[in-house]
């Protein structure tokens, strides 16, 4: 009885290590300046590719549309330029800021996502996903701020000192019910891309948190029915997925549909691509050129080594992502950067699946590729957010950090200052 009484308090007792979390020889032989800038330069680069291929691909949907290609181009150029100068911002917010904020920005992204209701809501491909703000000359995506916030708001629930992570009932309270009040608000927009998206990086925090594999064989299979009864009221996801069944010999290439031109800009592009903007798809062929499908684009232009490359890159981001993962301390910093490197991830997956027709279209973009103003701004901060762990890990200056604090231990500055102590102390000798 006593084992049984020792077994049950050791089941009911909070989870100190998640998942990920290395000790000892592990954790110290990942550099920490090394995960920085395995967070940055990818990022940037993909940033990068994202802004020279969206003006490309958009270039000839403004000719068509009778506006200067260039002069419409400025303000998802602004949109670009101004995301990566936030994340310069984000990137340098100590990891306490995150935990006081988690709640009240979970909530205002919960607000922000309710607007859709309203006849502020927008609708764009189908789907009720945009809010219009007076006085805002775009419209906003408030789904993907809620894809940061509930990230955030979960590691701050799963940390707190009352949490017991192989305690089922309340997990299902503080886990399981900010999940699915998500969903319900993102499913206001009906938008069952970023309901999966955000499904998976949800699963992805949890994981890393350390909750108990054998729950996620039982999530999964009771999401099934739910995932088939949201497929079935739609006859448009219907066709979709039957697009992609083998066999299918329903389809009249006479009348080609969106992945048919996707996979002739595959096609067309071979093993090292037709070139910079010689693109023919783009003319008002492919339909979403320069958003969901400009991996296609970039197939097209650059080939199959032009989307290798940006493949490996995403990669490179995603390894960086977990690397914090493996060296962080805090559960809290653990918990948010698993979920981000499993949104790249799985988003990635998604989105190469729609557009090779391994799997149906969704409608989801490219990490920080595909042109999308909210796509692209809350993807790089949430980016930015896991680029400040690493960061104040490497001992780089933080805002509200003195800078002399900051100083003492980046090592980039702690080796000239160690080189120039040395000449002093010869010098010293010497005399």
């Amino acid at each position: 009885m006593e084992a049984l009484r020792e077994g049950w308090a050791r089941l009911r007792s909070p989870i100190s290590n998640p998942r990920f979390v290395s000790e000892g020889r592990s954790a110290a032989s990942l550099n920490p300046v090394v995960t920085y800038y395995l967070i940055v330069i990818p990022a940037l680069v993909l940033a990068i590719i994202g802004m020279l291929m969206g003006f490309s691909a958009q270039t000839v949907s403004s000719i068509f549309g009778g506006e200067n290609p260039y002069l419409d181009y400025m303000k998802p150029l602004l949109v670009i330029l101004g995301g990566l100068l936030i994340a310069y911002g984000v990137h340098k917010i100590p990891i306490v800021f995150f935990k006081t904020f988690s709640y009240p920005v979970f909530v205002f992204a919960l607000i922000l996502q309710s607007l859709v209701l309203t006849p502020l809501g927008r609708e764009e491909g189908g789907n009720v996903n945009w809010v219009w703000i007076p006085g805002l000359p775009f419209l906003i995506q408030p789904s993907e701020l809620l894809k940061l916030a509930l990230l955030l708001v979960l590691a701050k629930s799963l940390t707190h000192p009352g949490a017991r992570l192989h305690d089922w009932r309340q997990m299902l309270v503080k886990a399981g019910g900010l999940l699915g009040l998500t969903l319900v608000f993102v499913m206001f927009g009906h938008d069952m891309g970023t309901a999966m998206v955000v499904a998976g990086l949800a699963l992805g925090a949890l994981w890393v948190a350390g909750l108990p594999s054998r729950w996620f064989g039982v999530v999964i299979l009771a999401a099934m029915p739910v995932l088939g009864i949201f497929v079935g009221k739609n006859p448009t996801r219907i066709q979709r997925i039957l697009e992609v069944l083998p066999g299918n010999t329903e389809r009249n290439i006479s009348k080609p549909e969106q992945i048919d031109h996707s996979l002739w800009a595959f096609g067309s592009g071979g093993f090292t691509g037709l070139g910079p903007g010689a693109s023919r798809e783009k003319w008002d062929y492919l339909q979403a050129a320069h958003t969901d499908f400009i991996l296609a684009i970039i197939g097209e232009e650059f080939g199959l080594l032009g989307s290798i490359a940006v493949l490996v890159t995403i990669a490179l981001l995603v390894w960086g992502l977990v690397r914090v993962c493996q060296a962080a301390k805090d559960p809290y910093a653990v918990i948010v950067a698993g979920g981000v490197a499993t949104w790249i991830g799985f988003q990635t997956i998604i989105n190469v699946f729609s557009v090779t027709r391994v799997g149906p279209v969704v409608g989801v973009p490219l990490p920080l590729v595909s042109h999308g103003g909210s796509s692209f701004l809350f993807t790089v901060i949430g980016i930015a957010v896991i680029a400040s762990f690493a960061r104040a890990d490497t001992g780089m200056t933080m805002w509200g950090q003195s800078h002399a604090f900051s100083w003492m231990r980046d090592p980039r500055k702690a080796r000239r200052r160690r080189r120039a102590d040395r000449g002093r102390a010869e010098r010293v000798t010497e005399q």
